[in-house]
Parts: C-alpha cells; structure tokens; sequence
C-alpha cells in the first residue's frame, strides 16, 4: 500500500511538472534549485527544533508521572528522548508537505545516525555527555543535507505544497495518546496481568461481530493468536510483582502491536482505525512499563 502511495504522488509530481512545461514555463535554474535545495534544509533544521521544543513538557509530565525523571535526566537517555522528539516533528511535518516515506524515513535516519555513533563513544568513555550533545547537533545538519543529496529533485524540483487531509486522518494516533496518558496516569507499572488478554480477546468478539472471521485460515489465525496472549497473560500474573513480570508484559504489548500492524496493514477482522490507534498505544505502552521498570 505504501509503495502504491508513493509511487502515485510521484506520478503526480511527474505530471504537474509536465503541465508546467506545455505551459511555456521557464525551467528551474541552477541557482533557483540550489535556492530550494537551501530553504528546504533551512525549513527541516526549524521543524527539528519546534520538535525538542513543543516535546519537552510532554517528558517532563510523562517522568513525573513514571515516577522517571532520574532516568530521563541522563545524558545518553536524554539524546534517545531529543532524536525521537525530531523524528515526531519530522515524520509529520514531511508529511504533511507531501513527502514520499523513502525520503522521510531517509531523513530520519540521518537525524538520528550522528547520535547513534556519538552514543557508543559515551557509553566506551570516548566522549562526554557535552561532547554527546554539542556533536550530536552540529553533525545532524550535514547529515541531513546528505540524505537530501540522496533525491535532489525531492528537494529541488517538486513544490509539494499542504496535505493537510492527511493530518485530519491521523485522528486514531491522537485517540491512542489520549488513552495512553490515562493509563500512565494511573500507573504504568501496576497494569493488570489479563490487559493482553483483553485486547486479544477485541479481534475475535469484533470479527465475529463484523462477519470478517471467514474461511478456515482466519479461524486458526485468530484461535492461535488468542492463545499466545492468553499464555502471556497467565505469565504475567505468574510473575506479578518481579521485574521479569513487568518485562514479560512489555514484550506481550509489542508482540500485541505486531498483530495489530498485521491486521491494519491487511484491513482485516477489525475497523482499520483501531488497528492504528492500537498499535500505537501498544507500543507506546510498553515503552512506559519498560522505563517504569528501569527507573524504580
């Protein structure tokens, strides 16, 4: 599906610079290019700021309600918590303006590599936690206009304008974090052991419902999947009260997350917007057990 996506706004793009041309407009200059190519980077390096800026607080109300802030006020954690700040800015951002995902995966990637070479030379006592911070920022802009030079007609040809639509859609994420903040609220590391039980148990009772459970694959896929969440469960409650417990239950929230992006992915069995807020709380949910854990 996405590289359908892609490959139709590319398409799109091909098309609107050929509209362009029958018209009689003037071809992009070197200048003009090398202009764009410079405003855009200069538009990527400000939505990477408003992202650690605007993302800030919210940190500081997920360490206090963690219980956390220790843990989130180390150097290495602290540049983990500012590139995944960035990636949220970005990912969105570029989105919004139309960007295809290899190009903004691209970019994410570039982001977050001068911090994932600088973090191994703090965690060997190669570098401080300044050096850490002060390198990790001044290599990203580089890095960054390196993954532009990946596509430069991405950055230099194309006027993606607003996808404005897009955002609209993305309803479930806000849903998801709405939930999520509830639930921190009421401790992340107290949640019942029969939680993955219970959302294993919506697929079924949804696809029965929807009349989307059909044929004898499905059926098997569906009884094996409420097995495995189930067997979780029970080892949670086997364990409740351990670190391994709480482990246990990070790892059944992710695997609980891979089978939501399998349903959302194939649109099966349950609505498509559930899947997406599902995977999104899942995820986000285990990340907060796991810090919880590593923080008390």
């Amino acid at each position: 599906m996405t590289d359908t996506t892609e490959t139709t706004e590319t398409t799109g793009r091909v098309a609107a610079g050929h509209a362009h041309l029958a018209q009689g407009t003037a071809p992009v200059t070197r200048a003009r290019k090398v202009g764009r190519f410079l405003a855009h980077l200069a538009e990527m390096v400000v939505v990477m700021v408003l992202g650690m800026l605007l993302l800030a607080p919210a940190w500081d109300w997920v360490g206090a309600a963690l219980g956390i802030e220790a843990l989130l006020g180390r150097p290495d954690v602290g540049a983990v918590v500012m590139v995944l700040d960035m990636v949220v800015a970005m990912t969105v951002w570029m989105r919004v303006r139309r960007h295809g995902w290899s190009a903004i995966w691209e970019m994410n990637a570039a982001m977050a590599a001068p911090f994932a070479v600088l973090l191994v030379l703090f965690w060997t006592g190669l570098a401080g936690a300044g050096d850490l911070m002060l390198w990790g920022h001044v290599l990203m802009v580089p890095a960054m206009a390196g993954a532009m030079l990946l596509r430069p007609a991405e950055y230099t040809e194309h006027v993606h304008g607003f996808d404005l639509a897009w955002l609209g859609r993305r309803w479930p994420v806000l849903l998801a974090l709405v939930l999520l903040a509830g639930s921190i609220f009421g401790g992340a590391g107290d949640l019942p052991a029969w939680l993955i039980l219970a959302m294993a148990l919506v697929y079924p009772v949804v696809g029965v419902l929807r009349n989307q459970i059909r044929g004898r694959s499905m059926v098997l896929l569906q009884a094996a999947g409420l097995a495995v969440f189930a067997g979780i469960s029970l080892l949670v409650g086997a364990l409740a009260g351990q670190d391994t417990g709480a482990y246990v239950l990070a790892a059944g929230l992710v695997g609980h997350g891979v089978w939501d992006a399998f349903h959302h992915r194939a649109n099966a069995v349950v609505w498509r917007w559930y899947a997406e807020a599902c995977l999104v709380y899942d995820v986000l949910l285990a990340a907060a057990v796991v810090a919880t854990t590593v923080g008390s």
